[in-house]
């Protein structure tokens, strides 16, 4: 009786140490092409500004694959700063920082390609900054906490390169800025 005890438990070691081996920490670099739901006009101190809505960025992320399924990852993006002259006179600058984290689904097509889903919560910041003739007048940002979900494909080239291609949605609640739709293209390094 002790000796099948003894055998069972040593499987059961066994049998973990497999599944461990199944998470793979993870990173990865996005260039996003960021599509900001951005109100038409924005009025500050009576002066109506145009602002830009399509922003380039530039996203980083760290996780872990927990299964041929599952993953997690936490990530930092931020945009460029974009210009918008309205009027020829009115000089408005506008950018976004987000972070957070997405749980990651994966669902295998063939052995290298990937359907993936991601669902997951984030802080957003959005500022802008205004001038007139050269003339500031002032900035203004916000802060929100909001959801994303996104669809894409992953292509495997080996066990630690991917390519990822995906389209997410970003409800931000920001007042002015409703939501950015991220197109992202990036790389992933599976240790």
């Amino acid at each position: 009786m002790k000796k099948t005890l003894l055998l069972a438990g040593v499987a059961s070691l066994f049998s973990l140490n497999a599944q461990a081996t199944e998470i793979k920490p993870v990173i990865g670099l996005d260039y996003v092409y960021s599509i900001a739901d951005i109100d038409d006009v924005y009025t500050e101190d009576g002066v109506e500004l145009g602002m830009e809505d399509k922003l380039n960025a530039f996203a980083l992320s760290a996780g872990v694959k927990l299964n041929q399924y599952v993953g997690l990852e936490a990530f930092y993006q931020q945009s460029e700063k974009a210009d918008k002259t309205t009027y020829y006179i009115i000089k408005t600058e506008d950018k976004y920082k987000a972070y957070g984290l997405d749980v990651i689904g994966y669902l295998p097509v063939i052995p290298q390609l990937d359907l993936i889903g991601s669902l997951g919560v984030a802080y957003y910041k959005a500022e802008v900054k205004a001038s007139v003739l050269g003339i500031d007048l002032g900035s203004d940002s916000e802060d929100k906490i909001g959801f994303r979900f996104g669809a894409g494909l992953q292509y495997s080239f080996n066990d630690h390169i991917a390519a990822r291609l995906m389209a997410k949605y970003n409800y931000t609640n920001i007042d002015g800025l409703d939501n950015i739709v991220d197109v992202t293209a990036g790389v992933r390094y599976y240790f």
